[in-house]
């Protein structure tokens, strides 16, 4: 037998129907016909197989079933009275002389030497030089077996009963002779387990230039069948095998099985008709039924390409394709595809349907990308593509997208703004801009500054900011620059987390045993009330002792010891349940001593309308060492003071320069001793 023969063969080593597995076993395996039983055995270990092939094998037969009876007393006889080993060399000449498989086999048992050389170098020597003499041995003798029943006979490796009934079902029992290491098997079958070997579905063929790609199904047969053979016929009449070998699929895998088998045939001419059939055969050398013929010729390949010459814009929408192609060349083509993406890369989509071989010219009617890149494919008869570079067509776009609806948002405690709309449905969208203002009237500007992607968008504001509401707005984007009408106003309110302007005590007295206290007013506008708390001096925690609207800003508190100090603090509350601060808002007073301090001795405003100025001026008392400082609010007549300024205690003079005509404005001073004692406040009336 030749190298290249051997070669071929090693590709089918992997059909074998034996895995190796730890514990050496006798695997067997059979198969019923009309009137007799064919068995087949092989040892999974190639050591334990070698020594088996010189001890021999022993085969016994147990009937346990007749006229479907089970039997009390199985009847059981040797059909090997002696242990079946390979016939003698010489008797191998003439089978091996016109079967390959039988030489493999004879080769495998009785050869001095069983090594493949490979025809060429590359994976396939790579694959045998990795494979010891021993398991070549193997691997190739339980191939060529599964090809060969006759040879396996011969080898030692099967038997034929032909003494059996239809009546009854056997126990095929194999071993290896005086080899307790190796576990022997067993088979159950009858004469009534013979089914007609079916022909295998699923035939097609495939045309190709001067090839035929020819499909089965392979998962349904692969447990019946061990190879395939493909047959072919130029007349259908008479037809020759393909191949030299039988052909086993190369690809099954036990993580990946393969759910059909291929093979190619190539043809001389792709112009004539060829008729293909299969079979499959056993382990057992049998050939099943044969397929139904199919037909099929080979389809000359495509070599030349449309080419995209002229366009006609149409409008916006619509646009008029002009193609070349030989006229000569359309015999050999389906017709024609277009193709459209909005870039040069693609992805491209097939925008029509096969156009046939004669047209030169489409009329395309859809949405048209703002930048439209159209290709053409020839389709060969066997559905190959051939695609044209890509032409280039941009329609004049002056409409701007649709105005944007559906903008709500909301904005959670830390500030985080979520905004979302429906988005719009043009093809050529390019994005958003997103406008905000921070107060009403306000202009909007595009804080994203670019064309955003997507219906919703994450913004953040300052909670720290006087504003209360923040406004936004979307305009929509094409992409040729056209930008819609601004969406309607979203008018979000801010979680108000801006403690209110603090109230301060701007006098007090101790009168007959009671603290009267007067405050002015936190300026906020979102004040619902206040809160009057007292602590004895050198306690910690406050004692709240009213609750007061925002009309009141006085109050006496009876319910204080004499001789004892007390600290009073007022709080403002705004509709967000903010509190001002403590900073300045408290006082001390001692109930021994209820009269306020006169530190102010001398406080005069004059206005001077030629300079647009108001100066003010003021002196304290001979004990002014004590005073920090004063602190100076005003207001506009009939309307609520604010703190306008804080002054250390060397400061003596003040100009007011932010002045209205005809306005009366009063100058409050609230001094601030170091003592913590109150002070009494002072105020100037000024006309100017």
């Amino acid at each position: 037998m030749s190298k290249n023969k051997l070669l071929f063969l090693l590709l089918f080593f992997i059909s074998l129907s034996y895995s190796q597995v730890k514990q050496p076993t006798v695997m067997v395996n059979a198969r019923a016909q009309k009137d007799k039983i064919l068995i087949r055995w092989a040892v999974n270990s190639p050591s334990e197989w070698q020594k088996a092939n010189k001890k021999g094998f022993i085969v016994t037969r147990t009937t346990v079933l007749r006229d479907g009876n089970l039997l009390s007393k199985p009847e059981k006889i040797v059909l090997t009275p002696k242990p079946l080993v390979a016939e003698p060399l010489d008797s191998w000449m003439e089978l091996v002389q016109k079967d390959n498989n039988a030489a493999i086999i004879a080769q495998s048992i009785y050869g001095e030497s069983f090594e493949i050389t490979a025809a060429k170098e590359g994976d396939l020597s790579k694959i045998v030089s990795m494979a010891d003499e021993l398991d070549q041995r193997y691997t190739f003798a339980l191939y060529a077996a599964d090809m060969s029943f006759t040879g396996a006979v011969k080898a030692g490796w099967g038997l034929l009963d032909t003494n059996v009934k239809k009546n009854e079902v056997y126990a095929y029992q194999v071993s290896v002779f005086e080899s307790p290491k190796v576990k022997e098997s067993s088979y159950m079958i009858g004469l009534k387990d013979y089914t007609v070997l079916p022909a295998p579905t699923d035939f097609i063929a495939i045309p190709d230039d001067k090839k035929v790609l020819l499909s089965w199904d392979y998962e349904t047969f692969k447990r019946i069948y061990t190879s395939f053979m493909v047959e072919k016929s130029s007349d259908g009449i008479n037809y020759a095998p393909i191949a030299t070998t039988p052909l086993v699929n190369l690809n099954d895998k036990d993580d990946h099985p393969s759910k059909s088998m291929y093979y190619v045939d190539t043809l001389s001419v792709n112009d004539k008709i060829y008729q293909y059939r299969l079979y499959g055969i056993t382990s057992f050398g049998e050939k099943g039924q044969i397929t139904k013929p199919i037909t099929a010729t080979g389809v000359a390949a495509i070599v030349t390409a449309a080419r995209l010459v002229d366009y006609n814009i149409v409008n916006s929408n619509e646009v008029n394709l002009e193609w070349e192609y030989p006229a000569a060349s359309e015999g050999f083509i389906q017709g024609y595809e277009i193709n459209l993406a909005d870039n040069d890369k693609g992805p491209y989509k097939v925008v029509s349907k096969i156009l046939p071989p004669s047209e030169r010219k489409l009329n395309y009617k859809e949405n048209l990308f703002p930048s439209n890149y159209f290709t053409i494919s020839v389709v060969g008869k066997n559905n190959q593509r051939l695609t044209s570079q890509s032409m280039l067509v941009q329609p004049v776009d002056s409409i701007p997208p649709a105005k944007p609806i559906g903008l709500e948002g909301v904005i959670d405690s830390l500030g985080v703004v979520r905004l979302k709309w429906k988005p719009n449905l043009e093809k050529d969208l390019r994005g958003y801009r997103i406008l905000k203002a921070n107060t009403e009237g306000e202009e909007f500007v595009d804080i994203y500054h670019q064309s955003y992607l997507g219906n919703d968008y994450k913004d953040s504001v300052s909670l720290k900011m006087t504003n209360s509401k923040v406004f936004y707005r979307i305009a929509a984007e094409d992409m040729r620059f056209n930008i819609s009408d601004p969406s309607e106003i979203l008018v979000l309110d801010k979680p108000d987390k801006i403690p209110p302007a603090a109230p301060i005590f701007k006098d007090y007295d101790n009168k007959d045993g009671k603290v009267h206290l007067k405050w002015i007013r936190s300026y906020s506008e979102d004040i619902v009330g206040y809160s009057l708390r007292r602590r004895e001096k050198g306690q910690e925690k406050w004692l709240e002792i009213k609750q007061i609207n925002d009309t009141i800003q006085e109050f006496t508190d009876d319910r204080v010891e004499n001789r004892k100090t007390y600290q009073y603090a007022i709080l403002a509350k705004d509709k967000s349940n903010n509190w001002s601060s403590l900073d300045h808002s408290t006082i001390t007073v001692n109930v021994l001593n209820f009269t306020p301090i006169k530190v102010i001795t001398f406080l005069q405003g004059v206005a001077d309308r030629e300079n647009k100025k108001i100066v003010l001026t003021w002196d304290y008392a001979k004990n002014k060492g004590k005073i920090l400082g004063v602190s100076i609010y005003k207001n506009a007549k009939g309307t609520p003071p604010t703190l306008w300024k804080e002054l250390n205690s060397n400061v003596f003079t003040l100009e007011d320069k932010n002045l209205k005509i005809n306005q009366e404005l009063e100058y409050h001073f609230v001094p601030n001793l170091e003592s913590d004692s109150p002070a009494k406040a002072e105020t100037v009336t000024v006309i100017y």
